[in-house]
């Protein structure tokens, strides 16, 4: 009966997705991707010195980009190809070995998407590179801070071509710092266990292995950095969605530790985790949908093939393992002094779950997928925590708009809610920790301050997550300071804002938007009645969701849905009717 539910919210979705031609032809963001794709090749001869920097892996070739040095698509680790797919990433040989670094690498494996521009650059397994941006003059000599970016995607798509991924604009305003953009598995290479299989015991992390490229590419920064003029003792790691919970993540686990020493996360947390179980049903269907029994049937399958599965099981995609190895069970309790070490920043926007509107088919039709994600989150809770969610949507819809309640309920389950647990354990721990509340809103007001409408302030990218936006240069230009700031010191004030550290009595947190002021405990009402939820790690993804639900909820929510898709097809039964009526009237 759960699986019914399941499958009458995906035809809701479907339903409320707004139905899109399929282009004749590339469409113009297909075409831009394409004219940027090229193959970095050894170089044999001279070259130029100027632009050559000289790592362990070999000596590469970038471009000049005005005042910066760009290198693209250099390679941080041997790729996971052939043999080596699903094994844990391991470093490149020393080499001297010239190589151009002009292209962007591949993108990971992903299902391509005219709203995901990464996913229409050329992918492949051979996905583990590098970016680095610093300033042309003085780069021999300097030592620059650090501050590697980790892009979003909900760990199953996006990539460092994505232009909004880019920090050519950042360093050309800032070139007191060297930026770096990495590449990561995804999806079913980066997060499917098969621990279970008869012959998994050689891939007992391979539930992790997008996590554990990360921390290769860091050690590969720790390694090499100071040939682009930055300091590997001053090393911050930021990050947006399931970048930033990468970074959560990465402060909370061993192999991690002594690669950075500061952290951003916006708008992601370690709450973007999932358990055994649930990754262990994933690794089920994928068994099921290739009739394979082992790790070595599947590594038989062919990159196109791998494509083809990953769209095919795509909605019951999994976030990084809580396996009790690499993550603990208990992630935020790594926060209570472990990485009491790490200076954090960390915050959210003030409606991250209105980026979805358009994947939901409008306002209105976002208001009830929304009501039935929430109502269905809520079913899979206990009564004392049934309770904490009603006196939540109570307490929001005091003081917003009551169509909006819900929505409030997702923002703070998700993504406030999780943060806000974070800092206080960080701060609490005598960790450095500073918050912040993102509210400048869009343009268009359905949107709100939705999630990621910060980052092409922070980046300087000058591509908006949504069309339209009112773009405010004042507030960039304070941003972005406040993040460089950090950076070098680990204290994100800046001359006329003055940024106090979190801690758990006044709770100060700076809001971001037209303008800038410190807030003590905003929404402090929200907070104490989502904070119960936080030890749930409770997951958007649907699956998860019916698993954990009572049956006899899955039946009633099931036969709710199917009953409104039948009055949703009878209505416009309906009203198709009408007009061809109203036609042959106008018509006499």
């Amino acid at each position: 009966m759960r699986r019914i539910a399941f499958y009458c919210i995906l035809l809701l979705m479907a339903a409320c997705g707004s139905k899109q031609q399929q282009p004749s032809g590339p469409s113009p963001l297909e075409q831009e991707m394409a004219a940027m794709y090229g193959e970095n090749k050894i170089i044999e001869g001279e070259f130029p010195d100027s632009l050559a920097v000289r790592v362990a892996n070999g000596i590469f070739v970038g471009q000049r980009d005005s005042s910066l040095l760009v290198f693209k698509g250099i390679p941080y680790a041997v790729q996971p190809t052939g043999i080596r797919r699903w094994q844990v990433a391991r470093p490149e040989p020393d080499s001297r070995l010239v190589r151009e670094a002009v292209y962007f690498g591949h993108s990971a494996i992903q299902s391509r998407s005219q709203n995901n521009a990464a996913s229409l650059y050329p992918q492949g397994e051979d996905c583990l590179t590098l970016n680095v941006w610093t300033a042309a003059q003085g780069m021999r000599s300097a030592r620059r801070p650090v501050m590697v970016w980790i892009h979003g995607g909900s760990y199953v798509c996006d990539g460092t071509s994505n232009p909004r991924n880019w920090g050519d604009r950042f360093v050309k305003v800032h070139p007191e710092v060297v930026f770096v953009s990495i590449n990561y598995r995804l999806g079913l290479l980066g997060y499917l266990d098969l621990s279970q299989l008869p012959d998994g015991k050689a891939y007992s992390r391979s539930g992790n292995l997008g996590l554990l490229d990360q921390v290769e590419a860091l050690r590969w920064v720790k390694r090499n950095i100071a040939a682009f003029g930055g300091d590997p003792d001053n090393v911050t790691v930021m990050g947006h969605s399931a970048g930033a919970g990468s970074v959560a993540l990465l402060a909370s686990i061993d192999e991690a530790q002594g690669l950075f020493h500061r952290a951003i996360m916006q708008s992601g947390s370690v709450a973007f985790t999932s358990s055994r179980e649930d990754c262990q049903r994933l690794t089920h269907r994928v068994l099921k949908a290739t009739g394979a029994k082992t790790v070595a049937d599947l590594k038989r399958l062919s990159q196109n093939q791998i494509i083809a599965l990953n769209d095919e099981v795509g909605a019951f995609y999994r976030f990084p393992e809580r396996d009790g190895q690499l993550i603990p069970e208990d992630p935020y309790s790594r926060f209570d002094g472990f990485n009491a070490g790490i200076d954090m920043l960390i915050g959210t926007t003030a409606d991250e779950a209105r980026y979805w509107v358009d994947a939901m088919g409008g306002e209105d039709k976002f208001e009830v997928a929304t009501r039935l994600w929430a109502r269905y989150i809520i079913l899979s809770l206990d009564s004392a925590q049934r309770r904490c969610a009603s006196d939540f949507l109570d307490v929001a819809g005091e003081y917003a708009d009551k169509s909006w309640a819900v929505c409030e309920f997702l923002n703070d389950l998700m993504f406030r809610g999780p943060a806000i647990e974070m800092a206080q354990r960080h701060a609490s721990s005598g960790g450095r920790t500073y918050m912040y509340y993102w509210n400048k809103v869009l343009k268009d007001p359905v949107y709100g301050a939705c999630h990621g409408a910060e980052v092409s302030y922070v980046l300087n990218t000058g591509r908006q997550i949504k069309s339209g936006d009112e773009h405010n240069p004042q507030l960039a230009a304070d941003v972005q300071q406040m993040w460089v700031n950090f950076a070098a010191t680990g204290n994100p004030s800046i001359e006329g804002h003055y940024w106090p550290a979190y801690e758990s009595t006044q709770r100060g947190t700076m809001l971001l938007g037209d303008s800038i002021r410190l807030e003590n405990d905003p929404a402090s009402r929200q907070r104490q009645h989502i904070a119960p939820l936080m030890r749930e790690y409770i997951s958007p993804v649907f699956s998860d969701l019916l698993d954990k639900a009572p049956w006899y909820a899955g039946i009633a929510l099931g036969s709710f849905v199917a009953l409104f898709l039948l009055l949703m097809w009878l209505f416009s039964r309906f009203r198709r009717l009408f007009k061809k009526k109203t036609t042959k009237d106008t018509e006499k």
